[in-house]
Parts: C-alpha cells; structure tokens; sequence
C-alpha cells in the first residue's frame, strides 16, 4: 500500500484542475484549498476550509506552476481562488502538522527553506525532464497562437529569429519550419549551430549583433537572461513582433521596448493559458512518477 493515499493541493491555475481529476482517477484521495472555481467535491476530493485543514490530512503537498511570483508577492499563486493564501500560512501550517513531501512548480530558497520546519523533502516537478520536454509542446504552440493573433501576416513566409536552442525552441522552430516560416537560430555553441543548419534553419551567433535586423517580422527569445537589448530593439523594424518565452527575469529589456514603442509580449505560463488539459495530463503523470520513486 502507498504511502501517499492523500495529496492535498493548495492554489493553482486551470491545469490544477486536471492535475487533480486525474489523480481522484489514479485512486489517490485529494485534499484542496484556494480553488474555488471549476471545482466540486466527490468520493475522492474533499474541500477544505483553510491550509491547516489541508496540510494536517495529507501524506504530500502539491503547490501549482509557479507555486509564486512576483505578481503574487508574499502569497501563494490562487489565480482561481476569491482569496488570497499567505505563504506564512503555508510555512506555520507545516511547523505544526508536517509533511513527508512538497511538490511545487519553480520551487525557490523560501520554499526549500521548510524542509527544515517539518517538510522532509522538497521538489521541484518543473525540473524533471518528461515534463519540461512535454511541456515545450504547449508552449511552443502558445507562442505561434500568440504571433498569428498579432500579425496582420500568415507564420508561412515570415521571417522568424529564435534565440536559444534548448527544449522549447527545438520544438518550436519544427512547428514554425513546418508552417513555412523562415526560421533563423540565434546560439552560442558551435554544436548547436551544426545542428541547426542540419536540421535546415539558418543559424546566427548570439554574441554578435544580427546582420539585416530589419527583415525580421518575429522574434522569439527562450533565453532567462538579457538577450534582446536596447540596441537591438532600436534595430528592429517598428513593426516586428516580439515574443519573449523565457521565465524571469526574461530575455528583453522591457523599459527600453517601452520607450522605443515596440510590440514585446512577455508569454508566462503558456501551457496553463492555452492547453490546460494537455499541460495538466503532464504534471498528473510527472507527479506519479515522482511518487513512485519516493516509493523505492
């Protein structure tokens, strides 16, 4: 018999939702607060009225992608909740009743910080490769719906530019590829450039300025660091489509695109905004997966 027959979940967006009818149907019995919407109870989930109720009759925690943010200050991320979830609550709620396991997206020091309070273990499932590689799937088609509502032109035949080459770009420059688009990869490593001129893109070097910057009519940066600077958005066409899918602090200087009147869209969460199901299905078998190991 597992040792973990109850999860209790605290906050999260849509693909919580998903993430927890699917474990209800894995045969797990769910615990929830800071869900108020999209939500019932049944036979295995059970609404509680506060984080107490949650922590104190569950054998594992599970926080949403990202657990929190900076939209989100000192709270937990509730984007379907009428109220608001302190962290403090969270971290007194787990010095009193303990937990065997956390399992949250984008897990940072604070959280890791409880596994001295009580939490024996913290992970991060955003970390585990089946997921980020699945993950890039939603994502990249996140941003493709994105250029194609801002566009007054088709993806087939525009100029795109890339920057990076790690999960979520490999998939992506495939679907634009596919589209017909002109994909360029802007990288770094000479083996990433091999592979991209392999693979039929044109490849760029990232530490150089872009040679004929204004012929691009996307650009989308994967890269968490600045990439796109001020200097290279005053290069740009004034109509060229920005797209930055890095997690923060992001890729673009975005007081600089402010000031220059570019079109900068920074994607957070994609696959929560536009494939909930398909992001959830991901979380719910990465979690199981997690589970059983801590099994072994």
């Amino acid at each position: 018999m597992s040792k973990y027959k109850t999860l209790g979940f605290i906050g999260g967006d849509r693909r919580q939702l998903y993430v927890i009818s699917g474990l209800a149907e894995d045969g797990y019995n769910i615990s929830v607060f800071g869900i108020d919407e999209g939500l019932g109870a049944t036979d295995k989930i059970r609404l509680c009225s506060d984080v107490c109720d949650v922590v104190s009759s569950s054998d594992a925690i599970v926080l949403p992608v990202p657990y929190s943010s900076v939209l989100c200050g000192d709270n937990i991320n509730t984007p379907l909740s009428r109220g608001e979830i302190r962290f403090a609550e969270l971290s007194s709620a787990i010095d009193t009743y303990g937990t065997g396991l956390i399992l949250a997206g984008r897990a940072d020091e604070r959280l890791r910080a409880l596994e001295c309070c009580g939490a024996l273990k913290v992970i991060d499932y955003m970390e585990r490769e089946e997921l980020a590689v699945l993950n890039a799937i939603p994502t990249a088609e996140g941003a493709i719906k994105l250029a194609m509502n801002e566009l007054p032109v088709t993806i087939h035949g525009s100029e795109c530019l890339v920057t990076g080459f790690g999960r979520v770009s490999k998939i992506l420059c495939r679907a634009l590829y596919g589209l017909g688009a002109k994909v360029t990869v802007s990288v770094r490593k000479k083996g990433d450039l091999a592979y991209i001129k392999a693979f039929g893109y044109e490849g760029a070097d990232i530490t150089k300025p872009l040679e004929a910057p204004k012929r691009y009519d996307i650009i989308f940066n994967t890269v968490p660091h600045l990439i796109i600077d001020r200097g290279m958005l005053g290069a740009l066409r004034s109509d060229t489509l920005v797209i930055d899918l890095a997690s923060k602090p992001g890729g673009v200087d975005f007081e600089a695109a402010k000031e220059l009147g570019r079109n900068v869209i920074w994607a957070l969460s994609l696959p929560g905004k536009t494939a909930p199901m398909t992001a959830g299905n991901i979380i719910r078998d990465t979690i199981n997966n997690i589970l059983s190991e801590q099994e072994r």
